[in-house]
């Protein structure tokens, strides 16, 4: 895999992440930040999500970002003409979720960066060489070490992670066209996702093992 490049700018990574929110049920918990952010600038509030922009700083390293890339494309891998998480900027949302000061991104932070780099150290360790670069069978065998863990700190890690890397990824363009969303339109009735999507969805972690 390429190195990871950043893809998607802080108005849009706001956006997504107010719509993975409430997705993902977190909304009420977000409505507003805990603490005021410091940030280089002075101290920030919640920022308005009609107008976003972000007055906090994004807190993964270079190192957990390019983790983070390989990892959601391991879950979510390209399959055309549907893109990675990582060609469309899915990291950068997960950068930006653990990066805001709100409760449950807070929560998600500590378990996040920590398994970040637990998985890293972990391949450094068996492999000699990090998560990034140890080659693809041993980086899908650490991740289904993770997903299949007993311990509940690797097994909140790997849950939590892709929860937000589908709730990232089906909150972008792509991913809307790929579960065939049309946007704003009226309905009579809210239908629920397709049994066939749903299939499409777990055959796929299937095939991945996870």
């Amino acid at each position: 895999m390429q190195r990871y490049i950043p893809k998607i700018d802080r108005r849009t990574a706001m956006k997504w992440m107010s719509a993975a929110a409430a997705t993902m049920l977190a909304a009420p918990k977000m409505v507003h930040a805990a603490t005021y952010v410091k940030t280089p600038k002075g101290y920030g509030t919640d920022p308005d999500m009609l107008n976003p922009s972000a007055p906090w700083d994004r807190i993964m390293t270079d190192r957990q970002l390019q983790v983070t890339a390989v990892m959601t494309d391991i879950i979510l891998p390209e399959e055309a003409p549907h893109p990675s998480p990582s060609q469309i900027g899915v990291p950068d949302f997960l950068n930006e979720w653990v990066s805001s000061p709100y409760e449950q991104t807070q929560d998600d932070k500590k378990v996040i960066l920590y398994g970040l780099d637990w998985i890293d150290d972990a391949a450094s360790k068996r492999f000699g060489a990090g998560f990034v670069e140890c080659g693809a069978d041993n980086q899908l065998a650490l991740m289904t070490e993770i997903a299949e863990a007993d311990d509940d700190v690797r097994k909140d890690f790997f849950q939590r992670f892709r929860s937000l890397t589908l709730g990232g990824y089906y909150t972008t363009p792509a991913g809307f066209k790929d579960i065939g969303y049309i946007g704003n339109v009226p309905l009579e009735h809210y239908p629920g996702a397709p049994k066939e999507m749903v299939a499409v969805l777990e055959e796929k972690m299937k095939a991945i093992g996870l």
